[in-house]
């Protein structure tokens, strides 16, 4: 403002126009003027282009270190202009984005810590309690008869297999959170293998409501697996079935393209079709306060079946029909 003013004085004071541009050259007084006038005007558009372009940015910044100091990590840089201090701003606002994220994963990760907890309090005390119960009424002899004798101890057996089932779900979540979990891989004959785990698994459905079913002979071919974690997510497959089975469960396997097909099918209720993507969530429960009373487990023991599936290269697959219900397959690849 003071600039104008200040041409406008020479201009009119010295009656500069195109005529009297000769006086103008002229005059050294006339050209001091000028070149002050001029320096003016450029210093101030220096100030107001520095102000601009380096002044606010820096000042926005200082605004949003302030805020993300504050714990607020919602406030964005708006200055987006493509310069060295535009791309500036640019990666300290991906560094708030990703500081962001992090702390939104830390406290996903302690709400999921505290859930793991509760829930296997709770599921450990329950079979705890009943083997406590049992073998109570063993020493007590209240039971007089071999048939209630073998009857009460394959049960404390089925809840042992439960709580070890429980540690095991515990221990390889927890590793796999802290990235410290690791295989053992062996070349393993699938034959030998299935029919080891599933004929010592027969005893535990011998008093059992539901009947075991399964389909031999078993694919006899060589897998590249951890026997103990194979065996782990054939655990938590025929656990989950018989949580759920009606009737029967029936296991059977087959080759395609080049992998091992184990399949465990149940007769129950079936799951709805919106739930099935959500399955192998950690603590995913189709009917959570039901399932966790009548079925008991804590929700993790599919989600740890998908991770040791894939851990071993394979694949785990679920077909389930209403009223009908649901087989869950996991594919492995043969060693060739």
């Amino acid at each position: 403002m003071f600039t104008t003013f200040f041409v406008f004085y020479i201009f009119f004071t010295y009656k500069i126009d195109k005529i009297h541009q000769v006086s103008l050259i002229k005059s050294p007084y006339l050209l001091l003027a000028l070149l002050i006038t001029v320096l003016i005007i450029y210093f101030m558009v220096m100030i107001m282009l520095i102000t601009k372009y380096i002044f606010e940015p820096i000042s926005e910044m200082r605004k949003a270190a302030e805020q993300i100091k504050t714990g607020n990590l919602n406030y964005p840089i708006q200055y987006t202009e493509g310069n060295e201090i535009g791309e500036f701003c640019k990666e300290f606002d991906k560094m708030r984005v990703r500081l962001k994220d992090t702390i939104l994963e830390q406290h996903e990760l302690e709400k999921r810590r505290k859930r793991l907890i509760a829930s296997i309090t709770h599921d450990l005390r329950t079979p705890l309690t009943s083997i406590k119960g049992y073998v109570e009424a063993l020493q007590d002899g209240i039971v007089k008869d071999k048939e209630t004798y073998d009857k009460y101890l394959a049960t404390i057996n089925e809840k042992a297999d439960l709580l070890n089932h429980l540690i095991d779900d515990l221990s390889v979540y927890t590793k796999q959170e802290l990235g410290e979990f690791a295989l053992n891989i062996e070349r393993i004959h699938s034959g030998r293998l299935l029919n080891n785990y599933f004929n010592h698994k027969q005893y535990d459905f011998k008093y059992a409501n539901i009947e075991l079913i399964l389909k031999k002979p078993f694919i006899s071919t060589y897998i590249n697996v951890d026997p103990y974690r194979m065996t782990q997510i054939l655990d938590n497959l025929l656990s989950n079935a018989k949580k759920y089975a009606r009737t029967q469960i029936v296991v059977s396997t087959k080759v395609i393209q080049y992998h091992l097909r184990i399949s465990v099918q149940d007769d129950g209720e079936g799951i709805p079709e919106d739930f099935i993507q959500n399955l192998f969530d950690p603590f995913f429960m189709v009917n959570k306060k039901k399932d966790q009373k009548e079925k008991g487990g804590s929700g993790l023991g599919l989600a740890i079946v998908k991770q040791l599936t894939e851990a071993h290269d394979g694949e785990i697959i679920v077909e389930s029909v209403l009223d009908q219900g649901t087989t869950f397959t996991i594919e492995i690849p043969i060693d060739r």
